[in-house]
């Protein structure tokens, strides 16, 4: 019968940039080894190590094959089969990977002929150092490991056994305050009972004597416990880790960061014998997980609205396509759904082949002033780390639109004749800065003070509006703004009434610029001899009954009336003139 016996020990160590040559390179390792028949064994070392390490694969590799009694059998040196780099896989969706784990593994396969021997051998491999920075035990910069497995002799075994082997790559990292469950089992070809048990990893070389030459017999001392740490607790005080005896299934509760060694134990049984034991040693590196959700939920737009004014999107956004995807919609905060803005569903379907969908919102005018408000927008999912629900949120503001209000100049008064022109102006609060500005009539520029040039004025009243918009699309309007090109009245003092139509009518220049003059006409004595209190520039020295004045010096009383002075009892006769004419006849 051809006989096999697989002993898996394996050690996986967190990963470190090498400091020391005796320390760096070790990760972990195994040693199987396969009945090839007529005592003849295939003896496979599987040595992990950092790839970033300074100290490359002892090659040759040297192990010492035992007699069961502890007298050496044989010193032996194999050299590499074969090297490649190993992919690292991670069995908890909720680790976000570290970037720097690089492990590089090496093979070493020799065959050997071990005659019958009925209390059989036993297989060490020895090799210094731990790495300085593992936590949980004492000075493992100036220890190493032990990797050993047994070949039972006949008196235990009548026929060559077949030894158990663990089926799964235990995990390189865990997370911090996260359980993590692993199938830490293994499978036995002769159908063997197998029992599980946390116990410590075993010590091998120091820093004095590095490579063993030979290994050291058995029995092999096992680690020392930094305080806080055990056995049953390896990752320390508060941290939990379990193993079903009975399958092999391991529950991780770490809840510190570092780097931390352990060991779990199979044992053999048959016939409620026990026939072998061996011992896997790891170690893990725990890090700060954060939980990669299958869903990403964004703001697109402004995160903070005014009422009506602009919009925003809540975007939902997925990695996996494959299915329709139902989430649920919660919506909460001081902003009322349906009331502030308009009504979101409860419900979201996104399609298979849509990688993302949009829930648009915008915000109610109420013309109430509330404050801030808030709303905060749920996507409540499965969590993939444990099977609950989780929720993924964002929120956005909803602040109140205060109206703008606008103040401008009321009126002014100028004298375009000379050169005079109007400064107009308007001052806009509230609203949304910054304004647009469009005054009205002409061309101006976009600003909130402007200049009416003389040239635009038109004798009298001139009227302007300014028309101001605010980032949001409202708008608000002036008052009227009144520009009086007013300029002062002129009389002449002197009037020829003979006919030749020159200078036969008093024309008082700027008379337009009003709405109304009136004139008054005494003779020297003070009496009344001709008025009109809306004169238009046509008196030709006629008296009240239409007879012609006689020559001689006149006096006259001109009073210019406007809107602009009618609630302004000082200003209403601030341009009236008195003065004196000649009137000639020939």
């Amino acid at each position: 019968m051809r006989n096999k016996l697989l002993f898996y020990v394996f050690l996986v160590l967190s990963i470190f940039t090498a400091q020391e040559s005796k320390a760096s390179h070790i990760i972990g390792g195994e040693i199987y080894y396969d009945s090839l028949g007529n005592n003849t064994y295939k003896i496979t070392f599987e040595i992990y190590r950092d790839c970033n390490s300074f100290t490359d694969y002892d090659n040759p590799l040297q192990y010492t094959i035992f007699n069961a009694n502890g007298s050496i059998f044989d010193t032996i040196s194999v050299y590499i089969f074969s090297r490649n780099i190993l992919p690292i896989i991670y069995d908890d969706p909720c680790v976000t990977p570290p970037n720097d784990i690089c492990v590089e593994r090496a093979i070493y396969i020799d065959t050997v002929t071990l005659p019958f021997n009925p209390n059989g051998y036993y297989i060490t491999y020895q090799r210094c150092c731990w790495t300085s920075v593992i936590d949980n035990i004492v000075d493992p910069a100036n220890n190493g490991i032990t990797l050993t497995t047994s070949i039972p002799g006949s008196s235990l075994v009548p026929v060559h056994n077949q030894g158990a082997r663990f089926n799964n790559y235990p995990p390189l990292v865990l997370c911090s305050n996260n359980t993590l469950n692993f199938d830490h089992s293994a499978t036995d070809p002769d159908g063997d009972s197998l029992v599980y048990s946390l116990v410590d990893p075993l010590l091998g070389g120091s820093s004095v004597n590095v490579v063993p030459d030979p290994e050291t017999t058995a029995p092999y001392t096992p680690v020392s416990w930094n305080p806080t740490f055990s056995t049953t607790q390896p990752f320390g005080s508060g941290s939990t880790v379990t193993i079903n005896p009975n399958t092999g299934m391991m529950s991780f509760t770490p809840n510190l960061i570092g780097s931390y060694v352990a060991g779990v134990e199979v044992k053999e049984y048959r016939n409620g014998i026990l026939i072998n034991s061996k011992i896997r040693t790891f170690g893990y590196r725990v890090v700060g997980c954060q939980v990669q959700l299958p869903i990403e939920v964004d703001i697109t737009g402004p995160s903070q609205l005014i009422e009506d004014c602009g919009f925003a999107g809540f975007i939902v956004t997925r990695d996996d396509t494959t299915t329709n995807l139902t989430l649920q919609v919660l919506l909460s905060g001081t902003a009322v759904n349906g009331e502030d803005y308009p009504f979101i569903n409860d419900t979201l379907i996104i399609p298979t082949g849509v990688f993302s969908d949009t829930i648009g919102i915008s915000a109610f005018y109420d013309s109430i002033t509330e404050g801030t408000e808030t709303v905060f927008f749920n996507i409540i999912i499965p969590d993939p780390c444990d099977g609950t629900f989780d929720t993924t949120s964002i929120s956005l503001n909803i602040v109140d639109y205060i109206p703008m209000t606008i103040e401008s100049l009321d009126s002014v008064n100028v004298c375009a004749e000379i050169g005079e022109g109007a400064n107009l102006w308007c001052s806009v609060e509230n609203g949304v800065p910054s304004y647009s500005y469009d005054w009205e009539p002409g061309a101006f520029p976009n600003n909130d003070t402007v200049y009416a040039a003389p040239t635009i004025l038109e004798p009298n009243q001139n009227v302007f509006f300014v028309t101001a918009s605010d980032q949001c699309g409202k708008a608000i309007t002036s008052l009227p703004i009144f520009v009086y090109n007013q300029c002062p009245l002129i009389v002449p003092n002197v009037m020829t009434i003979n006919g030749d139509n020159v200078n036969d009518a008093l024309i008082i220049t700027n008379w337009e610029d009003y709405d109304k003059v009136s004139l008054t006409i005494m003779n020297r004595w003070g009496n009344i001899v001709y008025e009109n209190s809306d004169y238009k520039n046509d008196w030709k020295g006629l008296d009240k009954s239409g007879a012609q004045l006689s020559e001689g010096v006149y006096f006259y009383t001109v009073t210019p009336t406007s809107i602009k002075y009618e609630y302004d009892d000082v200003k209403k006769t601030l341009y009236t003139l008195h003065g004196f004419i000649h009137i000639f006849n020939k």
